[in-house]
C-alpha cells in the first residue's frame, strides 16, 4: 500500500466504472484498502443503477442493478462524476432513481443533475484544513442527454469535428482527411466562468472531463483545449476517460492532466473493445493548499465481470502498463519512475 503522504491529505482516482455482476460485495478486490485508506477516493460512474426505464434508441445501453451501488461504497468513493453518454441510457427515470440512491448512501454525484443549475453545481468537501471541490463535464453527448434549464442531463462541453482535404484530390485519390476538433466557445467559457466561482470558495479544485475518441490512445486537440483552459481558470488537476484505453499524462502551468485512465470495471460485452481494454491504473496524489504535490499511480488490470487485479510496476503485466504509458508520454515529456510498488509522475 502506498504510505500516506506527509504532504497532505491524499486523493486516489480511478477510470470508468460500468458494474454489473452478480454479486456486489468484493468487487473491487484488493483495491478496496487502497481506496477506503485514501482521503478521498474518486472514478466515474458509467451507468445508471437502475431496474426501470425506457432504453435509448440507436446505441450501446449499459445499466446495473441498484445493489451495485454496494460495490461502491465498500471500496469507500467519496464523489463519483456522472457526467457521461450512458447516465442517461434508459431514461430519465433511471437517471434520478441513480442520483437519489447515490446520495441516499452518502456518495456524491458530479455532472449530472435533473436540470443543468444542478449539473453545473460543484461538490465541495472538507478534508482537514482543506476545502476541495469537484466539478464534471461531458464533451460525448448522445441526443438529448445534454442538460438544460428545465431538463435533466450532463454539463456539457460539447467538441466539433472537421474533416478538411490538404491535398491535390485529382492527384492522390483517396488520401484521408486531417481531422480538426475543438471545443463550443460558450461552453468553454461557461466552465471556465464555473471553475473560476468555485476557486473563490475552495482551495483546492479537480476537474473531471469524459472525452476523447473511444479506442484511441491519441490525445485530440480538443481535449488539450479543453484542458489548458480548464487549468488556466484554476483547476489544480484535470481527471478525464471515456476513451476505454490509456492515455497521455500531461503538465500544464505545473498542474497534472490525467487524460484517460481507461476502464476500472466494465462488465459489458463490446465488440469493439480489444486487450488495450484491460489496462488501467489508479492516480494517486498528496492535496495541498499550493496544489498537487508527489503525483504516482499504480498499474491495474480491468475487472470484466472479474475483479480489477493489481500488479507490481517492476515485473509482467504491471511492467508492460508502465512501458505503455511511458510511450504515451513521450510526446508530452511527462517522466516516470519506478519506486517500490508505485510509478512516480513529474513533469519534463
Amino acid at each position: 500500500m502506498p504510505p500516506r503522504s506527509q504532504a497532505g491529505p491524499k486523493l486516489l482516482a480511478g477510470g470508468d466504472i460500468a458494474i454489473n455482476r452478480a454479486e456486489a460485495q468484493g468487487a473491487f478486490g484488493r483495491l478496496i484498502p487502497l481506496l477506503r485508506a485514501a482521503d478521498v477516493s474518486f472514478a466515474n460512474l458509467e451507468l445508471p443503477l437502475s431496474r426501470g426505464g425506457k432504453p435509448a434508441p440507436e446505441k450501446i445501453l449499459l445499466r446495473g442493478a441498484p445493489e451495485m451501488a454496494h460495490a461502491l461504497t465498500e471500496a469507500g468513493f467519496d464523489v463519483m462524476a456522472f457526467a457521461n453518454n450512458h447516465v442517461l441510457d434508459y431514461g430519465e427515470d433511471a437517471f434520478a432513481e441513480t442520483m437519489s440512491l447515490m446520495d441516499s448512501l452518502g456518495v456524491a454525484l458530479v455532472g449530472g443533475g435533473m436540470n443543468l443549475a444542478q449539473a453545473r453545481k460543484p461538490v465541495l468537501i472538507e478534508r482537514g484544513n482543506l476545502t476541495i471541490g469537484f466539478l464534471a463535464y461531458c464533451s460525448v453527448i448522445p441526443r438529448g442527454f445534454e442538460a438544460a434549464a428545465a431538463v435533466p442531463g450532463v454539463n456539457p462541453v460539447r467538441a466539433h469535428t472537421a474533416y478538411r482535404p490538404w491535398r491535390d484530390l485529382s492527384e492522390y485519390p483517396g488520401t484521408p482527411p486531417r481531422i480538426d476538433t475543438w471545443a463550443e466557445p460558450a461552453h468553454l467559457a461557461r466552465m471556465k466562468r464555473d471553475i473560476r466561482n468555485l476557486r473563490k470558495k475552495a482551495d483546492l479544485v479537480v476537474v473531471n472531463h469524459h472525452w476523447g475518441t473511444s479506442m484511441t490512445h491519441e490525445v485530440m486537440a480538443f481535449e488539450r483545449e479543453i484542458a489548458h483552459a480548464s487549468i488556466d481558470a484554476g483547476a489544480d488537476l484535470v481527471l478525464g476517460g471515456h476513451p476505454h484505453v490509456l492515455q497521455a499524462v500531461e503538465f500544464h502551468k505545473g498542474a497534472p492532466i490525467v487524460y484517460s485512465m481507461g476502464n476500472l470495471i466494465f462488465d459489458f460485452d463490446i465488440p469493439f473493445f480489444t486487450d488495450e481494454t484491460h489496462d488501467t491504473f489508479l492516480f494517486g496524489c498528496a492535496l495541498t493548499k499550493t496544489g498537487v504535490k508527489d503525483p504516482y499511480l499504480i498499474p491495474v488490470t480491468a475487472g470484466v465481470f472479474s475483479k480489477p487485479r493489481l500488479h507490481s510496476p517492476k515485473r509482467g503485466e504491471g511492467r508492460r502498463i508502465v512501458d505503455v504509458m511511458n510511450a504515451l508520454n513521450e510526446p508530452f515529456g511527462t517522466k516516470l519512475e519506478v519506486q517500490d510498488e508505485r510509478v512516480l509522475i513529474s513533469a519534463p
